[in-house]
């Protein structure tokens, strides 16, 4: 019987952030810095099910670090965000904000000056089902 309900449970929460559409749909052309430093950089994979693709780079431009998602695509959901973590699982990140678009060339600027070393993954994450939709591995360009 607790199989069933956790599997009822999980069932309908995976579904709920698979289901909804909040994110905006119109695709992005954010213009990069064509003078900024790429550092890190990865190819976005999909997790659990979820269509995501891409690559995720790590870049400095004047100074201020940004993670630019380009020829990015993935599907909807309802509160996707963009984190910069230390694991490939949402656990110890740095949140960017929310997914502006579910595809095209997106920038999130990064507060301070992180250490990359440590924090080498990009993620697409839904939060409020906790639900991972992809990442990509950041290595040094």
């Amino acid at each position: 019987m607790k199989n069933l309900i956790f599997a009822l449970l999980f069932g309908t929460l995976f579904a709920g952030c698979s289901r909804e559409e909040n994110t905006p749909v119109t695709p992005l052309l954010e213009k990069v810095d064509s003078l900024a430093v790429i550092s890190q950089k990865g190819m976005l994979m999909g997790v659990g099910g979820e269509s995501v693709s891409g690559t995720a780079k790590i870049i400095n431009s004047n100074g201020q670090y940004s993670l630019i998602l380009d020829n990015f695509k993935t599907n909807n959901g309802p509160d996707l965000h963009v984190y910069l973590s230390k694991e490939a699982a949402p656990k110890d990140f740095i949140d960017l904000g929310s997914l502006k678009s579910i595809s095209g060339t997106q920038i999130y600027p990064i507060a301070g000056n992180p250490d990359f070393t440590k924090y080498k993954y990009a993620l697409i994450h839904c939060q409020q089902f906790n639900h991972l939709f992809g990442s990509a591995l950041l290595e040094n360009e």
